[in-house]
């Protein structure tokens, strides 16, 4: 599924440009972003894109995210590359991401996702995704090394609808299936089935690190005026290692002149335990 983050660069670039000379004209750009919640969970992202000939652009990034494990007290901080890049036509465009995220020897997660977007008509556009990922964490559970891999696949469908010049209506919906192996390190092996590592660290600030069985996304976007866009999403996760993490938030893309466009925001989220945090989100990008 796209990310946020990723929702809020394609809208920020809608917005900035309106009418294109060439299919990846917007994809000259640099793009920022914050978030930060309640229990001090925070990412921060840094992205730029440059369009290769009229149709064709390439991307790179550079991220990294903190979060603490409720149970055991520990801080993560796994850095994150990124690299991609697409083609596009008048109503088509097809893009291909990969990344890695890695935080020592406690994590390594590489994942790469392609999309397929077509612009049916000039208020309606749908898409398919495709995720892959190969994942490893290591830890302790009760003085004990454990190391979990967790690898698969998914797909999953994306949408927008215009339903007037200024009220649109998007959303996504993603099915992965994983497969997930946990070894017991310590003398006499054996597995240690459903050991969930990464499980009381989930948030919407470091979603994109959890493996998700199902995801979906509901919003719609309210263009206030040439200048304001206003923005509201539902999102529901279902956990590979059982419970949900839910999500709302409400956010705008501001065009601040000179190229510039920032995108502030703030949102609430439920944990799989039922925990509950308030966020906040700051993006801004840069077109030329």
């Amino acid at each position: 599924m796209k990310s946020p983050l990723l929702f809020a660069a394609l809208l920020l670039a809608g917005i900035a440009h309106a009418d294109e000379p060439a299919p990846n004209a917007d994809k000259r750009a640099l793009n920022l972003a914050v978030q930060r919640d309640g229990q001090h969970n925070q990412s921060a992202a840094a992205a730029v894109s440059l369009p290769v000939g009229d149709s064709a652009w390439v991307q790179v990034g550079v991220g990294q995210s903190r979060s603490r494990d409720a149970a055991s007290g520990n801080i993560y901080k796994p850095a994150q590359v990124t690299i991609g890049g697409g083609v596009a036509g008048r109503r088509w465009q097809a893009s291909v991401n990969a990344s890695q995220r890695r935080d020592g020897s406690a994590l390594r997660q590489d994942d790469v996702a392609a999309a397929l977007d077509w612009k049916a008509t000039d208020s309606l556009s749908v898409g398919l995704d495709a995720t892959h990922r190969s994942a490893r964490t290591r830890g302790t559970l009760a003085a004990t090394s454990v190391e979990q891999r967790v690898s698969g696949h998914g797909v999953g469908v994306h949408g927008a609808v215009a339903l007037t010049l200024r009220l649109s209506l998007y959303g996504a919906t993603m099915r992965n299936h994983y497969t997930t192996t946990t070894t017991q390190a310590a003398q006499g092996g054996g597995l240690l089935a459903g050991v969930p590592l990464l499980h009381n660290r989930v948030s919407a600030v470091n979603r994109d690190e959890a493996a998700l069985d199902r995801s979906h996304l509901l919003g719609a976007t309210w263009r206030a005026s040439d200048r304001v866009a206003l923005n509201g999403e539902l999102q529901q996760d279902r956990l590979h290692d059982g419970g949900s993490l839910n999500g709302v938030q409400v956010k705008a893309a501001i065009n601040a002149g000179a190229g510039w466009t920032v995108s502030p925001g703030i949102g609430h989220s439920r944990g799989p335990q039922g925990e509950s945090s308030n966020y906040g989100l700051l993006g801004a990008s840069y077109n030329w």
